[in-house]
């Protein structure tokens, strides 16, 4: 059984906490993917981390907690996405079998993530091969943006799987295949849809388990959603419209995965002192947003209260009893709370996943015949 969504999240504490207060009916369908943060100036400054004389191993260690104290799922991944491959922690372990052994033992199905992107880096074969994984775990070979061009040579792409199989000791039954096109706010639907077919089309001959199709359309800057403040407009969920567009003709499995609210490409730990105000709502195939203006003009916080009556008083609002994003939205508008932006990822990350949650699930029903069952 697949799950009806892949959420790929930062391992922060937005995220946390929208996983946490996702409804039972939602978590249990979904495989949360945890992008591991990199160590900053910040964290190491941090509290947590003060007088830490392992820094980097105390650093996942916390994250860890804070992974298997938040989810409630059966299955989960994680990816060292932004670490360099030959990344160890002060004991001289990898950071990749560190965090497998620390999120295995809270009692979830972890599923190794394989980048292809740094499969030449020795550190990190050594690291995939020395893993100690219950029989049967199915792993997951994440092609990222760049490797999703390298696939256009289609020898050296295929050539590269079938050593990373065998290194492995893998068959392709015994591994999901991502493709990950990152931040799509420059691609449009069409080439994407080429990409895909293509990638299909080229991975063919190794019987993978499922294919999952992952991206994000929303900007790094929220100028690039809504260009004047005070002020709303939608935005297309790109990779939403290509996974309805190609699900119907799969044979496979065909998962639909994306970043929520956040852009991967976005800085994490920057304070903008004129950053706006703004609430990210999803609906059907866009996200509809709500912009303010900079919090050091006008109302400043209080801006929220506005924005939140926005979306509240909008067509798309789906009512408090939704999801706890929802909720709160609605506690926001009648001034009740006003939340900060760790905050509001959260409520817009719990909203955003209980509703793709839904939206999967609706199309999936809404098909002929659907050629895949998830749960």
């Amino acid at each position: 059984m697949y799950p009806t969504y892949v959420p790929i999240l930062r391992a922060k504490a937005g995220e946390f906490e929208a996983l946490k207060r996702l409804k039972p009916v939602y978590s249990q369908k979904i495989w949360p993917f945890f992008e591991i943060p990199q160590l900053t100036e910040n964290d190491k400054k941090s509290k947590a981390l003060s007088g830490s004389s392992q820094m980097k191993k105390d650093f996942l260690t916390k994250i860890a907690d804070g992974i298997n104290n938040a989810n409630s799922s059966s299955s989960i991944f994680f990816d060292f996405f932004d670490w360099k491959a030959d990344s160890y922690i002060e004991t001289g372990e990898h950071v990749l079998s560190y965090m497998y052994r620390a999120l295995a033992s809270s009692g979830s199905l972890v599923h190794p993530v394989i980048g292809f992107d740094r499969w030449d880096i020795l550190d990190y074969q050594n690291a995939l091969k020395g893993l100690v994984v219950p029989e049967g775990t199915m792993y997951c070979l994440r092609i990222d943006s760049t490797s999703i061009d390298d696939a256009y040579d289609v020898d050296y792409f295929t050539d590269t799987i079938h050593e990373i199989l065998d290194s492995l000791g893998l068959s392709g039954a015994e591994v999901m295949v991502m493709f990950d096109f990152g931040d799509v706010t420059h691609k449009s639907i069409v080439s994407m849809h080429a990409d895909m077919q293509h990638l299909i089309t080229a991975v063919d001959e190794f019987g993978f388990a499922s294919i999952m199709i992952a991206g994000c359309s929303f900007p790094i800057i929220i100028n690039d959603a809504v260009k004047e403040v005070d002020s709303t407009d939608l935005v297309e969920r790109k990779e939403m419209h290509v996974w309805k567009a190609i699900y119907s003709d799969m044979k496979s499995p065909f998962l639909f995965a994306d970043y929520g609210i956040r852009n991967p490409k976005g800085a994490d730990g920057v304070k903008a002192i004129h950053a706006n105000g703004k609430i990210r709502y999803t609906i059907e195939n866009k996200y509809f947003v709500a912009r303010g203006h900079s919090k050091q003009k006008g109302n400043k916080g209080a801006q929220m209260y506005d924005l939140a009556r926005v979306i509240v008083k909008s067509p798309y609002y789906l009512g408090a009893g939704f999801s706890w994003g929802d909720e709160r939205i609605e506690a926001c508008s009648r001034e009740e709370i006003k939340g900060g932006p760790t905050q509001w990822i959260s409520y817009d990350t719990n909203h955003h996943m209980s509703f793709v949650v839904e939206e999967v699930s609706e199309f999936q029903r809404s098909r002929i015949t659907p050629r895949i069952v998830t749960a």
